[in-house]
């Protein structure tokens, strides 16, 4: 008798909560539609449900969240014009890089065929090689790019983006490097530049011009491949043009220095060409270290490696200038010793941490994960269970 009444209950609870989801409905306060909308939920509702006979049905997720997670065709609409605005500035961008290589590839050959014997063909070749692998670059991440829409490629790297955005974007910087190369360092150590000076407008002065042109096409090169404007891709490739930038600066004031023969010691002068062009090769580090899934100590040891190699050199030249040619100090002296310092500091923070995963990892059993949901959160089915994730 007593269950008898606790049923008659719950179904009356059930056709009011039924009458005060649908009001206007004139259907909605019978019996028989009650009882059709209840076989029909329990037919249609699938994933992590309590069995039928407890005679309640507890749905998977809310109505309410469930129609947040829905997107209107207004929505979709609105997102068109975001998506357009960024393929736009991406095809700007690298509209800009093409235009860089060729400027300054053609002013660097108009240089070597008017004041050489060599053969013009083979400066041109270079320009086309370089021109024609930045252009397979960009096929090959646009290629890439669309394997992560379709659901490929979702690993994630160290910094919080997805792999592939950068994809190949060392190979470029370093056909760049390759290619640019033995050109300046053949204006640098030959007759070329006096004649340049003499000869051409602007001299010495359109020639520093040019060689400062990788900085742009570096800058250009990183935003034409950038999809989240606001994204840890972002910030970490600025914060590292940034650096590049200042010591590409600091390497090039010693550069002017070399033109004006301030610098007397030969060895002097080969160390500071050769910090120059391997600050130039930098940036192939650290872009194949923003494709990288996870933190290792090869990479903390070549980030450091990288600022030591560049300022260390740069720090011994200023030395000699302050205390052998009594020199006045330069600022870039104080900015060679705190970015020694800063990476440094950088490194041993970077393998306390990597020593603390390590010991977590080596002490726990952790749960295989595939695209951010743990095994443990997966219904028998294969559906996912969307409740438990969000509230663990």
């Amino acid at each position: 008798m007593i269950s008898e009444i606790e049923n008659d209950n719950t179904k009356a609870e059930y056709l009011r909560s039924e009458a005060s989801y649908c009001p206007e409905s004139p259907v909605s306060s019978s019996p028989e539609s009650g009882r059709l909308s209840r076989r029909r939920d329990t037919q249609t509702t699938s994933g992590s449900i309590i069995p039928e006979e407890s005679g309640s049905i507890q749905p998977l997720v809310s109505s309410a969240a469930a129609a947040a997670c829905i997107m209107t065709s207004g929505e979709f609409i609105q997102t068109a014009p975001l998506l357009a605005h960024k393929s736009k500035r991406s095809l700007l961008y690298k509209a800009l890089c093409f235009l860089l290589l060729i400027f300054q590839g053609g002013i660097l050959d108009f240089y070597l065929i008017i004041f050489t014997d060599l053969y013009w063909c083979s400066w041109i070749a270079t320009d086309l090689v370089v021109i024609s692998g930045w252009g397979i670059f960009f096929m090959k991440n646009a290629r890439s790019k669309r394997e992560r829409a379709c659901g490929f490629h979702q690993k994630s790297s160290i910094f919080g983006c997805n792999l592939g955005e950068f994809t190949y974007a060392y190979l470029a910087w370093l056909i760049y490097v390759i290619a640019c190369t033995p050109k300046v360092v053949l204006i640098l150590e030959t007759s070329i530049l006096d004649l340049i000076a003499l000869k051409v407008p602007c001299g010495v002065t359109g020639f520093k011009i040019i060689m400062l042109l990788s900085a742009p096409l570096l800058f250009c090169l990183i935003n034409s491949i950038i999809e989240d404007l606001n994204g840890a891709t972002r910030h970490r490739s600025q914060s590292c043009f940034m650096s590049t930038c200042l010591d590409l600066l600091d390497s090039f004031t010693l550069v002017e220095m070399l033109l004006r023969n301030e610098i007397p010691i030969v060895y002097l002068k080969y160390t500071v060409i050769s910090v120059y062009f391997v600050t130039l090769a930098v940036p192939v580090i650290w872009l194949y270290e923003l494709t990288a899934s996870e933190l290792r100590c090869p990479w903390l040891w070549a980030r450091f490696s990288t600022g030591l190699v560049v300022n260390a050199p740069l720090l011994v030249v200023r030395c000699f200038q302050v205390y052998i040619y009594k020199m006045p100090v330069s600022v870039f002296m104080f900015k060679n010793i705190f970015f020694l310092v800063c990476k440094f500091l950088e490194l041993v923070e970077q393998c306390v941490a990597v020593q603390g995963v390590r010991r977590l990892a080596s002490g726990s059993n952790p749960a295989q994960f595939s695209h951010c949901v743990s095994e443990n959160d997966m219904c028998p089915h294969g559906y996912v269970n969307t409740l438990a994730v969000t509230q663990s």
